[in-house]
């Protein structure tokens, strides 16, 4: 245990100075933010507007944030670990892909975290509800940040890696458009972060210890069990070096 804790240690401390170093990282990072600095100057008018701008713009950066960050920070820096052979002689060294992968997991969960923090403090939401914000924001970036994990093992390079960092990235934000069209609000609670988006809502309207938040919950911890499930199943297959 000893062992494993000093050695994940180690690759978080690498893992944090890649995301500083890796421009495509550190964009991805902060473009969240960067959208909802630029969203939240068209809040004006009454109130009550001033309001609902701001319970959609919480709930579309969880979104971003899943999409962007929770994909990118894995893909990329999986992918990019591969083009330098650093994954091979990371593992040459006695260093498990468990190890790698749970560095990266947490890495990622963490630049979430951070995220959706600053996200949360740049809008007018009361403060009191950053903890429900910010556990819920995690556990809805769980089935994105383990797809995004699995694709990573699966990328070859860093242009597969952005090839594959797209379709999650559209899955993610859709939720946040589908107000915009009848098939996509339809469609929106079967995505990844279409439910965990609508507890932020209710938890932004007060009303997430309602039982309108049940079937939200329900679907949100389905997909949770999905993703982790899919990548205990495909962990060894994919953990190969290709």
């Amino acid at each position: 245990m000893e062992t494993t804790l000093r050695k994940t240690g180690a690759l978080l401390g690498k893992d944090l100075k890649d995301l500083v170093k890796n421009p495509t990282m550190l964009i991805c990072t902060l473009l969240p933010i960067a959208f909802v600095l630029l969203y939240a100057q068209m809040s004006g008018g009454s109130p009550e507007e001033s309001e609902m701008l701001s319970r959609y713009l919480v709930s579309m950066a969880f979104c971003i944030t899943a999409g962007m960050v929770g994909s990118m920070t894995v893909l990329t820096a999986i992918a990019e670990e591969k083009e330098k052979n650093t994954l091979r002689t990371l593992m040459l060294a006695n260093v498990s892909a468990g190890h790698i992968l749970a560095s990266r997991g947490i890495v990622a969960f963490a630049s979430i975290a951070v995220v959706d923090a600053v996200c949360f403090a740049v809008l007018d939401v009361p403060a009191d509800q950053m903890g429900s914000y910010l556990l819920i924001s995690l556990l809805g970036s769980v089935p994105i940040v383990m797809i995004a994990l699995l694709l990573g093992l699966a990328a070859r390079d860093q242009m597969t890696a952005g090839l594959y960092s797209l379709p999650i990235v559209l899955v993610a934000f859709l939720p946040s458009f589908s107000m915009a069209n009848d098939t996509l609000e339809k469609l929106a609670p079967f995505f990844p972060t279409g439910e965990a988006s609508e507890l932020i809502e209710l938890s932004a309207q007060g009303s997430l210890y309602t039982g309108d938040a049940l079937q939200p919950l329900l679907v949100t911890l389905a997909w949770m069990v999905i993703s982790v499930v899919a990548f205990a199943l495909l962990f060894r297959r994919l953990s190969r070096d290709n």
